[in-house]
């Protein structure tokens, strides 16, 4: 079998293009991971950087440090031993970022 590993970085740089140019992001079920109400998705590390704009360090870091200190990244769900977060939650997040 020919598994193909995939650095955090790649991953991201995906997810950025794919968001982008206004492409389908393959939906976390495909993963194993809980079925979301209302068409939303899970997102890992990269997927909240994407979505957030920032270098997936500064998610970690934030998650580190608890911050930014105006308001703090959503807490992330542990899914898998992976850190996960409902895309709804970090859209609303970005709300309150910008009304800041």
């Amino acid at each position: 079998m020919n598994h193909r590993i995939v650095t955090l970085a790649a991953q991201h740089q995906a997810l950025v293009e794919a968001l982008a140019e206004a492409r389908a992001v393959p939906a976390g079920r495909l993963l194993g991971l809980p079925e979301l109400p209302d068409d939303d998705v899970w997102v890992d590390t990269a997927g909240a950087a994407a979505l957030v704009r920032v270098n997936p360090k500064t998610i970690t870091g934030w998650l580190t440090r608890g911050g930014p200190k105006k308001q703090p990244f959503p807490s992330p769900h542990r899914l898998l031993y992976r850190l996960y977060w409902k895309r709804s939650a970090i859209e609303a997040w970005l709300q309150g970022e910008r009304r800041s």
